[in-house]
């Protein structure tokens, strides 16, 4: 006999709900990350750990999550920082493809992940990421006439070797945070 006081869909409801609080609270951890763990250096390169944020969600999680914690994360820092511009929405898509490679990696490995499988995410997405936003910065140079594409072409050994290094930092970070928080209760049945 059901529960009446714990109808049909109250626990489909309570995962939801907190899979939606986890993502929110990734989403503002990528925009504090933004602002406080970023270097820049120059106008075309930068350090940051904001990026570990949709990779968790998506090894976590799945694609899904991981694509939504980078693209709301990446939409609210641009807001912050830059404020709306055509733009925009370019700038946002690479930590999206980011927590959704991480994602889809992390469920076609149904969540069962190595350290060195782990990292070999983070360097293919890295790889990724960095394609996109090298391809970005043109297209942004070209619209706002603030660079050359030979500038940004000649930073493109720098930059990849900056997105390894970065990875490597967010492996050190991922393996043992993905370790304890799969330990959780309740986190398996937020996987997508």
């Amino acid at each position: 006999m059901a529960n009446p006081l714990n109808p049909k869909g109250v626990h489909a409801q309570s995962v939801q709900t907190r899979k939606l609080v986890t993502n929110a609270v990734l989403i503002a951890l990528h925009v504090i990350l933004c602002q406080v763990a970023t270097i820049n250096i120059g106008n075309s390169l930068s350090i940051t750990l904001s990026g570990i944020t949709e990779s968790i969600a998506g090894l976590l999680f799945g694609p899904i999550s991981g694509g939504l914690v980078g693209l709301l994360g990446s939409f609210l820092n641009q807001l912050i920082r830059y404020g709306l511009s055509v733009t925009t929405v370019l700038w946002i898509l690479p930590a999206g493809m980011k927590g959704l490679l991480c994602g889809w990696f992390a469920k076609s490995n149904r969540y069962e992940m190595n350290p060195l499988k782990i990292y070999w995410v983070l360097i293919v997405t890295s790889v990724v990421v960095t394609s996109m936003n090298t391809t970005i910065m043109i297209v942004d140079a070209t619209i706002f006439g603030y660079n050359t594409q030979a500038t940004v072409l000649a930073q493109m050994g720098i930059r990849y070797l900056n997105g390894a290094l970065t990875s490597l930092a967010y492996m050190l970070i991922a393996v043992p945070l993905l370790k304890n928080l799969q330990k959780l209760p309740g986190i398996r049945d937020m996987q997508e």
